[in-house]
């Protein structure tokens, strides 16, 4: 998703079915993103990453090589109240994906 090779990351990309060379390498990745991360959340077969405002285009970048790298993956951005990206997979896959937004100690989660 983000880092081109770093341990453990290896089985995350497998069960999400990535290819990583699809991903433009400049574009940001959840590490750009995690200073941004206020909430994440899951609901109806989604992970809910709400971001605060100010990140709107690293996420709009981020959301973009996503897109091109894990296709079968739904990557959408939501506008409202708050700046939210609702990522739709597969229950595995939105477990491993989770696990890469949650790394951040003071980032509220809720199921």
């Amino acid at each position: 998703m983000s880092e081109r090779s770093s341990p453990g990351r290896d089985d995350i990309i497998e069960v999400l079915h990535c290819d990583l060379n699809a991903r433009p390498e400049a574009a940001p990745g959840i590490d750009a993103l995690l200073p941004h991360v206020r909430r994440v959340s899951t609901s109806d077969g989604a992970l809910l990453v709400d971001v605060d405002e100010q990140a709107a285009r690293t996420l709009e970048a981020f959301v973009a090589a996503e897109r091109l790298c894990c296709a079968g993956i739904g990557w959408e951005i939501e506008r409202g109240p708050v700046l939210r990206l609702r990522i739709t997979a597969n229950e595995g896959q939105l477990e491993a994906i989770k696990s890469l937004w949650i790394s951040k100690p003071n980032i509220e989660t809720y199921r």
